[in-house]
């Protein structure tokens, strides 16, 4: 795998606040499902908690990145979200997120309307198996 992009993500919407996340992007074979690494900034906007953030993200960054170029495989993108620990941000907690579909779709009421992948199901990951899937065995945290 290699690091593709990375770059800070700002969260559209209208909610009050502004929430940022570190997005990297790694990419490895044609075939090969993308790996993207996610982390809420703890300078700019804080951490937010819900699942539902992680949908939104998620579609958002397929929608800028992916469009039409993700592979045909039952995960087509490996989201891993990096959870940091509010006195030691750079250690924390790693989840791999699946979502039941990879289709950005828009939902929201009124004219309000963002683009989702629905609520994730998570599953704990050490940072050894981020290295791994990250391609980057010479660290133990990406």
């Amino acid at each position: 795998m290699n690091l593709a992009r990375e770059y800070m993500h700002h969260r559209s919407g209208y909610r009050f606040g502004t929430r940022c996340y570190w997005v990297r992007i790694y990419e490895g074979a044609l075939c090969d499902a993308p790996v993207v690494v996610c982390s809420p900034s703890t300078e700019i906007g804080g951490i937010d908690d819900t699942a539902e953030t992680s949908g939104y993200l998620a579609a958002e960054v397929i929608r800028e990145w992916f469009a039409g170029r993700l592979p045909d495989l039952p995960r087509p993108l490996l989201w891993i979200e990096h959870r940091p620990r509010r006195r030691q941000p750079e250690r924390g907690r790693y989840y791999l997120l699946a979502f039941a579909t990879y289709q950005p779709k828009r939902e929201g009421l009124g004219f309000v309307k963002h683009v989702t992948l629905g609520a994730p199901k998570k599953e704990q990951l050490t940072p050894e198996e981020v290295a791994i899937l990250t391609g980057d065995g010479s660290r133990s945290s990406p």
